[in-house]
């Protein structure tokens, strides 16, 4: 009897004291309730007694939880709600982090594992696509683009979705920068020839996203705003060109025949950036050297990984002509809509559109003297380059390099 009635004492003053515990930590200071509780906070205090001659007595009256403690188990504090976006962020692999390509783990299950090598080419991957596929962070891009969508419709009624769209647009351009400015290749350029590629480049490289974020993460055609309106999301990436639609499927469709992957984008997405082709560039040299680096390391990525599709390293160059001129003709139909007076005026997307037609360099965009250009802005940013350090190993390649011809093709 004595060694019964000391056991359900001791039982008893440990439920008052972890009682006292819990209470304590759910107020906390000045009424501050922490977003975290640990998963054990409901378990019963019965089950950390470990005492076998007593375990009979649990269902007496007083190894039952006393009313304090039943209270602390009812006032614990729940994890906070997910972001409102959370149902758009990815589950592929390539998502998670800008390094999340896993080259040496066997391909899994998800949408995108088609078009991954497996596991034992992967092995033979070259240092250079791997640091090419960590310059990446799909994540960030997706929760950039639904974090604006989300945050421009809160407590509206209604948005005019096509300046909605050109808001999307101007970020996304943002985006673009800080991604290229941080790279090797521009590290060697000086601004006005960063600026040059970029004016080029911007509108491919947004279609080329839009491919790479439909086939490897999922990203529907169409969501749902906030205040309830549906945004298109295939035509944000054909630039407010709806009836581009059915030549971007067919090019999706070609790409998804070559298995297309993450390590062909990140090259194809170079391979578009760095254009020596382009009209008005200084150090050329710079320009070509890192283009034919990109396109050796692309041809020896594609006959590693993928021996057995005919020639995928030439046709991943034929697609960068029918990516430019979807593009072309999103640019066209966004700089008509400015000139109608549909689309806002004095943003990055704007001055980007005009600079192409700005005849020997002056620029055409109309604004006061005391404006500040957004190119201005974005010039003085490019100057503050800090580039991930690449090791471009200096060798040449068996197989011939052809060089991008004049893209004006046009659907």
């Amino acid at each position: 009897m004595y060694k019964r009635d000391r056991a359900r004492k001791l039982q008893m003053m440990r439920q008052r004291q972890i009682a006292v515990q819990t209470l304590r930590g759910s107020l906390g200071e000045g009424g501050l309730v922490l977003g975290f509780s640990s998963p054990y906070a409901t378990v019963p205090v019965k089950q950390e007694i470990q005492i076998p001659q007593v375990s009979s007595l649990t269902s007496s009256p007083e190894s039952s939880p006393g009313p304090a403690l039943l209270a602390a188990q009812t006032q614990a504090p729940q994890p906070p709600p997910p972001p409102a976006h959370d149902k758009w962020e990815t589950h592929s692999p390539h998502s998670a982090s800008p390094d999340a390509f896993a080259f040496e783990t066997p391909a899994t299950t998800t949408p995108s594992s088609t078009a991954e090598p497996t596991s034992t080419e992967t092995l033979r991957v070259s240092p250079m696509i791997r640091e090419f596929v960590q310059t990446i962070d799909d994540r960030e891009w997706q929760n950039s683009l639904f974090g604006l969508l989300q945050s421009q419709t809160y407590n509206q009624c209604e948005v005019d979705l096509f300046e909605l769209m050109c808001k999307v647009l101007d970020q996304n351009l943002f985006s673009q920068v800080d991604w290229a400015r941080n790279t090797v290749f521009f590290k060697y350029l000086k601004v006005d020839d960063q600026m040059k590629l970029l004016q080029h480049s911007w509108s491919d490289m947004l279609v080329l996203d839009h491919l790479h974020q439909r086939m490897h993460n999922g990203l529907p055609d169409e969501t749902t705003l906030h205040n309830g309106q549906k945004f298109d999301l295939l035509c944000l990436g054909l630039l407010g060109v709806p009836s581009l639609a059915e030549h971007f499927n067919e090019l999706q469709n070609k790409l998804a025949e070559l298995k297309f992957d993450v390590p062909d984008y990140i090259c194809v997405k170079f391979l578009l950036l760095l254009n020596p082709e382009v009209r008005g560039i200084v150090n050329v040299k710079c320009v070509r050297d890192g283009y034919q680096t990109v396109q050796a390391a692309l041809l020896d990525y594609t006959l590693t990984c993928y021996p057995t599709i005919q020639d995928k390293f030439g046709k991943l160059v034929m697609v960068v002509p029918e990516i430019h001129a979807l593009a072309a003709r999103g640019e066209e139909h966004l700089y008509q809509r400015h000139c109608a007076g549909q689309a806002p005026t004095q943003t990055l997307l704007m001055e980007m559109l005009h600079a192409k037609r700005k005849p020997n360099g002056a620029e055409m965009v109309n604004r006061s003297a005391d404006h500040t250009s957004t190119l201005d802005r974005l010039s003085s940013k490019l100057r503050d380059v800090q580039p991930f350090h690449l090791n471009i190993p200096k060798r040449r390649h068996p197989y011939s390099l052809t060089m991008p011809q004049d893209r004006t093709q046009n659907l």
